[in-house]
């Protein structure tokens, strides 16, 4: 690995254990700081290639579980908002949009699953859904499709500013 991967990787490693524990202490934004921390790993993803990116998530997984307090957010972090830019990357790679669409939409779910069983585990009882478990998945789902289409945007905005001299080569 060279050099300006190494510093790279350090400074996205960095900058999302420090977006996390603004989630975890202010739970009102934790939506923004779960994005930028999406961002830090789609930039790796984007400059350097899905493996690259897939290291920065696991050293930010290890990271987040000893040093975030609130273990909830590391975990929606490692389940979801951390993986998620290499599933993006994989999943854009040369299928139709459909399938494309099939296969984040399963990923999450499968996410969202794994998520309630370890609430649920953690907790011992089931949460409380103020409209109902089929609505609060239903609106997730949707935020979850604003959030995809929200880091394309973002990542289309970096590319057209030039200010990382990046391309994609993952």
């Amino acid at each position: 690995m060279s050099t300006r991967k190494i510093t790279y990787a350090g400074m996205m490693v960095a900058t999302t254990i420090i977006f996390l524990m603004f989630a975890s202490i202010l739970p009102r934004a934790n939506s923004i700081f779960y994005l930028l921390c999406s961002v830090s790993i789609m930039i790796v993803v984007w400059l350097f290639g899905i493996k690259e990116g897939f290291y920065v998530y696991v050293a930010n997984s290890l990271l987040a579980v000893f040093l975030i307090p609130n273990k909830l957010v590391a975990m929606v972090y490692i389940l979801i908002f951390g993986l998620y830019p290499i599933i993006k990357a994989l999943c854009e790679k040369g299928f139709p949009i459909y399938v494309e669409f099939f296969l984040k939409l399963l990923y999450y779910n499968l996410a969202l699953i794994i998520l309630y069983f370890m609430f649920k585990l953690i907790i011992k009882e089931i949460p409380y859904f103020k409209y109902g478990m089929f609505l609060t998945v239903i609106s997730s789902e949707v935020i979850f499709i604003l959030y995809d289409y929200l880091l394309t945007l973002i990542l289309q905005k970096l590319k057209s500013l030039k200010i990382f001299g990046g391309t994609n080569h993952g």
